[in-house]
């Protein structure tokens, strides 16, 4: 069982295109949950699954996963829809693709990643891959990240990356009482023999893209009319 775990770590070591999966999940503190219904928690805390798929110039691409019988055509009003995130952590560029009801947006800004992160000897086995722990304080919260060093690429789960190996598991302890503490946990990676599944969605990257800043006015006024429609205050989750 040992050599095959070991030649299954080897493989991987030299793939260059990798599907790993994700759950994401979300637990509200037990403050929040005494004014909410148990559907309301269950709906928040229910895991959500993701997709991070790498392409041999080390390129993460990272989606909700595509479940049978579910579209993303539906949405909250007074939201808006992420399609898909795409980051490079060489040139340091997040680029986002999101939906506004039926607006597309291109957002691109600067992937800041931060250098205060902590080494620490600490390792564990995540579904049979070994691990190695950092940690980050910062003024909101407390973040620890498991990751494979011998999976040669710098990507990870939604914004988390930059590390000298896959992200495998993350855990955001939030300093606030009132705030919900965030898990990413790898299920399952395979390696891909070509980038097929990523270029539908390197088909739809613009180069005609708007920033972070500009977005987020665009989504400001957005929720205003939204209030000024429907009366009363609508904020994204």
């Amino acid at each position: 069982m040992k050599n095959i775990l070991l030649l299954f770590i080897g493989v991987f070591v030299y793939s260059q295109n990798y599907k790993v999966e994700y759950d994401e999940i979300y637990l509200l503190p037990e403050s929040s949950k005494k004014n909410l219904s148990d559907v309301i928690i269950s709906n928040y805390e229910t895991h959500k699954e993701h997709v991070l798929l790498i392409n041999e110039d080390d390129l993460c691409l990272y989606k909700k996963q595509e479940k049978l019988g579910q579209t993303n055509s539906v949405e909250s009003i007074g939201n808006y829809t992420t399609n898909f995130i795409v980051t490079n952590p060489s040139e340091k560029y997040i680029y986002q693709d999101i939906t506004i009801e039926h607006k597309n947006y291109k957002v691109k800004s600067p992937l800041k990643l931060s250098n205060r992160w902590q080494n620490h000897r600490e390792t564990k086995t995540i579904n049979g891959i070994l691990a190695t722990k950092l940690t980050l304080e910062s003024i909101n919260d407390f973040t620890e990240v498991w990751y494979a060093k011998d999976i040669k690429t710098k990507c990870g789960p939604s914004k988390i990356l930059g590390y000298p190996g896959l992200v495998l598991e993350v855990f955001i302890q939030p300093k606030s009482d009132d705030k919900p503490t965030v898990i990413y946990k790898m299920k399952n990676i395979d390696f891909l023999k070509d980038d097929s599944e990523l270029k539908p969605y390197f088909s739809k990257i613009s180069n005609e893209t708007i920033t972070q800043e500009e977005f987020s006015e665009i989504y400001k006024a957005y929720q205003k009319n939204v209030q000024e429609m429907y009366g009363g205050g609508i904020d994204k989750d």
